[in-house]
């Protein structure tokens, strides 16, 4: 949906997004290549960035050291998609459509304050933009309609999901009496949903509900089926259906439960046949099954059932709806990168045994929904990441000091106590002031050579300096070393492996090794 932004707009994210992937520095110049602009432009962007966007993200320029995103608010960005939707008038669009789904084109070009033909380019954009959804924009009057009217839900639900997250609420019906209506039906489902979860549920009932009112139903065809057990139970809610819409415009058809139950629940309906859950529930299971034993972790049964609820309600909606949901961002996106950037060997068996759930069709986890698997099984596995950081080897480090042998021991104790499950370590018990090759020879078997000041004679990439005590800067910098040194000798260590599939949980780690450099 980026296309449906201003050029600068769609500019400016472009650098954020660039910058968001970066460790560091980036030089101005080169920045500018990325995006396409002169230095500048460039320029200029950082300052209406940091004017406009500065609650949640922050650009530091520097003439010698060039550009970088702050990375105190580099986790905000999020924030900043929501703006974007808010100050953009074909979003406005798309929301205002959800209630005034009967209007003309006069009413919108003066209700956008557009002139006609700044009105029929964006249009024309946003028709093109739904096509590729598999959605149709009608032009008399403007509303967004599909093959099944669950496309369109589903459509908005990932529109409000994106332009105001858990933090805001945009509908008139009450918000709490809007959770707990979800929380109580979700509870007699026995699905199992966390806050976020029950906020998008939220969502797609109230796009559920409001399209209803506006005179978009199911099919025909979904009425004549004979009330399920689901249907009932929720049936049996309808006292509270009633308190939640109390004093408003929506009513509730007699058989208003299929409609919610069809949408809101779409997990357990719009499955091809009774055979397809099971095979894909055997597969889902195969591969959490797989991935416990190459690591050699067990995963808990209440954790296993989440994952394989998620999973499962995923496929059955892209099998049902066969289009990414995302719109301007993925909001794992950034978890997901730094899991693969920081467990490489787990990251890569994850995308090969997610490759063995549909073998034909394995886009839909290999690609779409591949950052979502990465954080719904570093959320929801208990204790994970504490077992995959035991089985990276660890980074042996030598201390040299020129203040002597008690102060690299003073160093010593301080690295044991804040990285002892990472580095193995050791002081260099010699006189600094008469240094000779062998003892290079020897600094250079290390991962990390850690000194107070410059060595002399001594100038490999395994060394760092650092202060007579560490600063906040040397500690940021000691651990980005030692992520970096288990990053590159992981990769090495995969490309020797071949087939990881089978490899056992000894061959694939070494968490009893140290990884020199």
């Amino acid at each position: 949906m980026k296309q449906l932004i201003n050029s600068s707009t769609y500019r400016r994210l472009q650098f954020v997004e660039y910058l968001d992937q970066l460790p560091s520095w980036c030089e101005a110049k080169e920045a500018a290549q990325v995006v396409e602009c002169s230095v500048k432009t460039l320029l200029s962007d950082i300052d209406y960035i940091n004017e406009f966007w500065g609650d949640f993200i922050h650009i530091e320029y520097s003439k010698f050291q060039g550009v970088r995103l702050n990375n105190l608010t580099s986790n905000k960005l999020g924030n900043v998609y929501g703006l974007i939707y808010q100050d953009s008038l074909e979003f406005q669009f798309v929301e205002k459509m959800l209630y005034e789904s009967h209007q003309d084109a006069d009413y919108w070009i003066n209700e956008l304050f557009m002139s006609e033909a700044s009105f029929y380019r964006m249009v024309n954009a946003l028709e093109d933009f739904l096509t590729r959804r598999g959605l149709t924009l009608e032009r008399s009057p403007f509303r967004i309609t599909g093959p099944d009217e669950r496309w369109v839900r589903f459509f908005y639900q990932q529109y409000f999901t994106e332009a105001y997250g858990v933090n805001h609420w945009p509908f008139t019906l009450d918000h709490e009496d809007t959770l707990c209506f979800i929380m109580r039906t979700s509870t007699d489902f026995d699905v199992s949903m966390d806050d976020r979860e029950i906020q998008e549920a939220a969502y797609l009932l109230m796009v559920t509900l409001n399209r209803m009112h506006q005179g978009f139903y199911l099919p025909e065809s979904v009425y004549e089926q004979e009330d399920d057990t689901l249907d009932k139970v929720l049936d049996y809610s309808r006292p509270f259906a009633e308190h939640l819409l109390a004093k408003t415009d929506f009513d509730l058809p007699e058989k208003w439960y299929k409609e919610i139950s069809r949408t809101v629940f779409h997990e357990f309906y719009n499955w091809d046949n009774p055979e397809q859950i099971i095979r894909i529930n055997r597969k889902i299971e195969n591969f959490l099954k797989n991935i416990s034993r190459s690591i050699d972790f067990p995963i808990e049964r209440e954790d296993k059932r989440k994952i394989m609820q998620s999973m499962m309600s995923w496929y059955v909606e892209h099998n049902f709806y066969p289009y990414r949901q995302n719109m301007l961002f993925d909001k794992h996106q950034k978890f997901s990168r730094e899991i693969q950037l920081v467990y490489p060997i787990f990251s890569t068996l994850v995308k090969s045994h997610l490759q063995d759930i549909e073998k034909k069709n394995p886009e839909l986890w290999t690609e779409i929904r591949l950052n979502s698997v990465f954080f719904l099984l570093m959320k929801e596995w208990s204790h994970l990441p504490i077992h995959l950081e035991k089985l990276r080897a660890k980074v042996s480090i030598l201390i040299v000091s020129d203040l002597g042998s008690k102060h690299a021991k003073m160093l010593r104790d301080f690295l044991i106590a804040n990285y002892d499950e990472r580095i193995i370590v050791e002081t260099f018990n010699e006189p600094v002031i008469s240094l000779v090759p062998e003892d290079f020879e020897r600094f250079n078997q290390y991962g990390i050579v850690l000194s107070n000041n410059p060595i002399k004679g001594y100038e490999n990439e395994n060394v760092l300096i650092v202060n007579n005590f560490f600063s906040a800067s040397d500690r940021e910098n000691l651990l980005n070393f030692i992520v970096a040194i288990q990053r590159r000798v992981s990769s090495e260590h995969l490309k020797a492996l071949g087939n990881i599939k089978v490899k056992t949980a000894k061959e694939l780690y070494f968490s009893k090794k140290i990884m020199n450099q």
